[in-house]
């Protein structure tokens, strides 16, 4: 009755009668899972929290991995009464059912390895050179010339125990976390990186909490191992390169921290000592391996005194002939590591083809929301890198398994036993197979996405092709409203001169002043009736005379304002320069009137466009430009530069323009002028204050002239 409350209690939310409404549902937030009810009831489900416990480990290496000439391992034994002292968190009770003695674990994984990596991977732990090892971390000191470069706890210390400059490398790596209060870890690792890909990191149990290292709990060791899969995948994230990091982090999805490895337990003697067999009888016994070894499938005996536990995520090899089967169950570990890749690799084929379906569910409903192509275009590019990493670590592993040699039978009985139970050859042509199987997905993919990108080809081909008919259909509509313009521009100056002469006519009848009634003066008689108003046509001929002089002066003048009126520069340029301060360039902005402010933003970029007139007339050498400055609010950088210009008034070239405007930038702080002119700045700007020392000169002497009234020299100038 109590186990049947125990389980309402997980299963339904508290305090609650046990309706569907009440039942719990799980689901994942992106962070962490959530359980909620459909009433509203929601916790934080605690399935991903890890429980640490103070433990004590010694660096270990097995002897098969290790040179002759390379140098001992540290001990830490000395320190495992410190451990007794220690705390934990955990808020389980422990059922202690299988203990271990003198315990070493390895935790192993494949990283795509080569001869260049490994080079590289030894010169960068300084291999050769007389101080070797040090501190490391994945960090950029992203500030190189400061004098002090921060980084969060956790650095890797490093310390090389042997090497082969293109082969492999071991060393000891110490690393730091913080932990909650009272908690001790001391954590040495045995490291192993083989040039195969193969990385091991190896742990010798000296003590956990209160039990020494001839007494493990292994419901104790789980978690243990836990926190040492963590730790070992931050050190080798540190000394990983940029292009290792991008293949694993692209194979698991981000998440490289916690990657699935692979547990090699050695143990000396297991309580309680028994049958292989007993191990998997669905008891207690198999419920606390399946914690570090994962779903068991295989227990052996070998001989009389050792055993062999295998799960999908590790093994257990008690007894105490375990250092002399340590070979055989390095290799294996070494096979099953690829293979536990291998699977990992075939889950991202999976996830890559499911991102592949939804862009041809794209591709199929583009039309629906105009973003759709841009999610197509992004969606693809992505596909693309991932299916060039996957090629390229599908190499690496193909190189890791074909230089892989099988071992020999071995002579003793032990040893054949335990050769016989791991099937290496069967193992290693399982793996090649899975292998070439891979690369059939992998082309499959490679192929969809080829396909994927023609079809989105051709969606491209037909908005450009609708694009060019609106553009086609907008020019002809330009080109006729123009030649309606020009044409009514035609009529409207017959009009102004029809009208001009009409007026000319008026104006000439008022002079007469044949309208007024009474007798005109005697003066105009003599001079203007007798002349011109009595002879037949003379008159006619006179206004004529008239009209044709005043139509003239009318026309030059109207071709005198549209001359005026032209003469405009409209200058582009673009010049992408990196901009040192945004708040410096919106600081020079607003000491200008603008005229115009049009911000363009989309996921991947944000532009913003103003447009101003300036008001120096002579710092710009004569004439006030009107300027349209572009600029990338995201990245920092100003993309064009537009000027606008009357040339008559201007004594700046094209050049003068863009260098007054730079200089201006440089000075108020908002760009650095080795940016702006690169080597050439002091020349520039030696060469503008040349240029407006000759404009200022060349005003003087206007003005000089003008009031010397040297009229040939006025039309000069």
């Amino acid at each position: 009755n109590s186990l049947f409350e125990e389980v309402n209690s997980f299963l339904y939310a508290p305090n609650a009668p046990h309706y569907d409404t009440e039942l719990l549902e799980s689901s994942f937030n992106g962070d962490k899972f959530v359980l909620k009810s459909k009433s509203g009831f929601q916790r934080d489900s605690q399935v991903t929290m890890t429980e640490d416990v103070s433990y004590v480990g010694s660096p270990y290496l097995p002897v098969c991995l290790r040179t002759r000439w390379g140098r001992p391992l540290s001990d830490n034994s000395n320190r495992a009464n410190e451990c007794a002292a220690g705390h934990d968190n955990l808020r389980d009770e422990l059922s202690e059912a299988v203990h271990l003695s003198y315990v070493s674990v390895m935790v192993g994984e494949w990283v795509p390895y080569g001869a260049n990596f490994m080079l590289q991977l030894n010169q960068r732990l300084g291999s050769l050179e007389p101080c070797q090892g040090g501190m490391f971390t994945a960090l950029q000191d992203k500030n190189p010339m400061s004098t002090n470069f921060k980084v969060p706890p956790g650095l890797t210390n490093v310390d090389i125990i042997d090497f082969s400059l293109a082969r492999f490398v071991n060393f000891e790596s110490e690393i730091s976390f913080p932990e909650e209060g009272g908690i001790l870890q001391i954590e040495t690792f045995g490291m192993h990186v083989n040039v195969d890909g193969t990385v091991l990191q190896g742990m010798k149990i000296e003590a956990v909490m209160d039990r020494r290292a001839d007494n493990i709990s292994l419901d104790m060791l789980s978690r243990v191992l836990v926190d040492v899969q963590m730790d070992s995948s931050r050190i080798m994230d540190d000394l990983f390169t940029s292009f290792q990091r991008s293949l694993m982090d692209m194979l698991f999805m981000g998440d490289t921290i916690n990657r699935c490895k692979y547990n090699c337990i050695m143990a000396e003697g297991i309580s309680p000592k028994m049958s292989a067999k007993v191990f998997m009888a669905r008891g207690e016994f198999e419920n606390e391996l399946k914690q570090v070894l994962g779903d068991i499938y295989l227990a052996e005996d070998i001989g009389a005194d050792d055993i062999i536990v295998m799960g999908r995520q590790g093994l257990l090899c008690a007894g105490p002939n375990v250092q002399h089967l340590e070979p055989l169950v390095i290799y294996y570990t070494s096979l099953m590591c690829k293979e536990v890749f291998v699977q990992n690799y075939f889950t991202r084929t999976f996830i890559l083809n499911d991102t592949l379906k939804k862009i041809r569910a794209l591709v199929e409903q583009h039309q629906t929301d105009p973003e759709n192509v841009k999610r197509i275009r992004l969606a693809l590019s992505e596909a693309a890198g991932d299916i060039i990493h996957l090629e390229e670590t599908l190499s690496y592993l193909k190189e890791a398994l074909q230089d892989m040699l099988i071992p020999q039978l071995p002579s003793d009985a032990k040893s054949k036993r335990l050769y016989r139970i791991f099937n290496c050859a069967i193992k290693c042509e399982v793996i090649k197979s899975s292998v070439m199987d891979l690369a059939k997905l992998v082309a499959g993919s490679a192929n969809q996405l080829e396909n994927l990108q023609q079809v989105c080809d051709v969606i491209n081909t037909n908005q450009l092709e609708k694009l060019y008919i609106e553009v086609e259909s907008n020019t002809k509509v330009l080109v006729d409203a123009g030649a309606a313009l020009e044409r009514s521009g035609a009529a409207l100056s017959v009009m102004n001169v029809v009208l001009a002469g009409s007026f000319a006519f008026a104006l000439m009848d008022k002079l007469s002043a044949t309208w007024v009634n009474a007798a005109p003066p005697v003066w105009f008689t003599i001079y203007i009736i007798r002349p011109f108003l009595d002879p037949p046509g003379v008159f006619f001929a006179v206004n004529l005379a008239w009209v044709g002089v005043f139509c003239y002066f009318l026309v030059r003048y109207m071709a005198y304002i549209t001359d005026k009126a032209s003469g405009a520069l409209t200058l582009r340029v673009q010049i992408n320069k990196k901009i040192r301060t945004l708040a410096q360039l919106e600081s020079y902005l607003e000491t200008r009137q603008l005229i115009m402010t049009d911000c363009t933003t989309d996921p991947t970029s944000s532009t913003k466009k103003v447009t101003w007139e300036e008001e120096d007339v002579n710092k710009w050498l004569g004439s006030r430009p009107n300027i349209e400055m572009i600029y990338d609010c995201l990245y920092h950088f100003v993309l064009t530069i537009s000027f606008t210009i009357d040339v008559k008034k201007s004594n700046a070239t094209q050049e003068d323009l863009l260098n007054i405007l730079l200089l201006d930038l440089a000075e108020c702080g908002a760009m650095d002028k080795e940016v702006a002119f690169g080597d050439k700045a002091d020349d520039v700007e030696m060469q503008q204050q040349q240029v407006r020392a000759r404009y200022e000169a060349s005003k003087q002497s206007v003005i000089k002239t003008l009031r010397g009234g040297n009229k040939a020299a006025i039309k000069k100038h």
